[in-house]
């Protein structure tokens, strides 16, 4: 015999997993269709590229320029002496 705060359970628990599945099922196909758009991109630049060879023009790499973050360059400091540790001696080989 199954107590009421059981069933109460599982429904929940059957509600979260019908919730989860259609959030992933969203983000699927939000990254498939993504993809596809990509592929298109890609696919179109190809043909572009094969047209130009093909009317014998020539094939100059033409890359489109993406904004490139500039690197900071930081001066390095000279690094210090490193002095031996307070302690016991080291024992010394006869």
């Amino acid at each position: 015999m199954t107590t009421s705060y059981k069933l109460e359970a599982i429904r929940a628990l059957k509600a979260r997993k019908k919730i989860q599945f259609a959030e992933e099922a969203e983000a699927l196909s939000a990254k498939k269709t993504e993809q596809a758009k990509a592929d298109a991109e890609n696919a179109a630049r190809i043909a572009k590229k094969l047209k130009r060879i093909e009317n014998g023009e020539s094939a100059a790499v033409v890359e489109e320029s993406k904004p490139v973050a500039k690197k900071k360059v930081t001066k390095k400091t000279a690094s210090k002496k490193v002095t031996k540790k307070a302690g016991r001696p080291s024992k010394k080989k006869a």
